[in-house]
């Protein structure tokens, strides 16, 4: 009885962040967002997302980091309930894994976005291919604060040219996607064994 509940409480999650998900997919291309589906969609997943988007800390500059939250606070809920239809008990240790899990997806994803952007904009400097496109500018404003706080911080007073602060912070943002991403891994499995 009791798996049958949990197990239903887990599909449904699951299904509502698959809804959720499309509807983030959906605000990306308005025009279905006004047919009767799209509607339904959001009447369904919107108060629950906008209910994360109004933290502050969820946003860098124009990025909007809410929905990756939201969608994981739906997967521990999810993975709780799977874990109690499985083995009728849940642990601290599980539900605080499942937390590490969602920060770590936040952490990952936007250190994910950094390195892919460092890495565009040292093959972009290293062509030597200088232009003031709206693009670059962009970009720059989004990467310039992270790379004056790593260059700041490795330099020591000393002056580093443009091209090495991009190599320097590329080089730091990969080790640490990297290094956390084994260190979180570790602590989740660490977590997921404790006995309380």
């Amino acid at each position: 009885m009791l798996y049958s509940i949990f197990s239903t409480c887990s599909t449904l999650i699951t299904a509502y962040s698959f809804a959720c998900l499309l509807r983030i997919f959906m605000s990306w291309m308005p025009q279905f967002e006004h047919t009767a589906v799209g509607r339904f969609i959001a009447s369904l997943c919107d108060p629950y997302l906008n209910w994360f988007r109004r933290f502050s800390f969820t946003r860098v500059g124009a990025v909007d980091f809410s929905p990756i939250i939201a969608l994981g606070v739906l997967s521990v809920a999810s993975m709780s309930f799977s874990t109690l239809a499985v083995t009728g008990t849940i642990t601290v240790g599980i539900i605080l894994a499942g937390l590490v899990s969602v920060v770590w997806s936040f952490v990952s994803f936007f250190l994910n976005i950094l390195v892919l952007f460092l890495a565009i904009r040292l093959i972009y400097d290293l062509f030597n291919r200088y232009g003031y496109s709206q693009f670059w500018t962009m970009l720059d404003r989004f990467l310039n604060p992270v790379i004056s706080s790593v260059t700041r911080f490795f330099s020591h007073g000393h002056t580093m040219n443009y091209r090495l602060s991009l190599i320097l912070t590329f080089v730091v943002m990969l080790g640490l996607r990297v290094g956390l991403g084994y260190g979180s891994a570790l602590l989740v499995a660490f977590l997921m064994r404790l006995p309380v």
